[in-house]
């Protein structure tokens, strides 16, 4: 589990520097994003991970929907991230 761990993290640090490199991201979809990386890093910072599935792997989903065309990079990032959540059965 430490190495799934570990890469979640660097799955949501490489989340976070596409969202900081993005301008012409909307308001709402940035602010999901925000909302859900912020809730990553948080639970990352817990000894032991405990993560809330449902609502985490939720937020991540609706949002890689809302810009799969306009920004294929980060949708990419983002079910990267939602891979990584269900490899540790979250």
């Amino acid at each position: 589990m430490p190495e799934r761990i570990e890469k979640l993290r660097a799955t949501v640090t490489e989340l976070e520097v596409e969202l900081a490199s993005l301008s012409e991201l909307d308001a709402p979809t940035r602010a999901l994003l925000e909302e859900a990386v912020g809730e990553l890093q948080a639970t990352l910072s817990k000894q032991p991970v405990e993560i809330e599935p449902q609502s985490l792997t939720e937020q991540l989903t609706e949002a890689a929907k809302a810009f799969e065309h306009s920004h294929p990079t980060l949708s990419g990032i983002v079910h990267r991230t939602i891979d990584a959540l269900a490899q540790m059965g979250i």
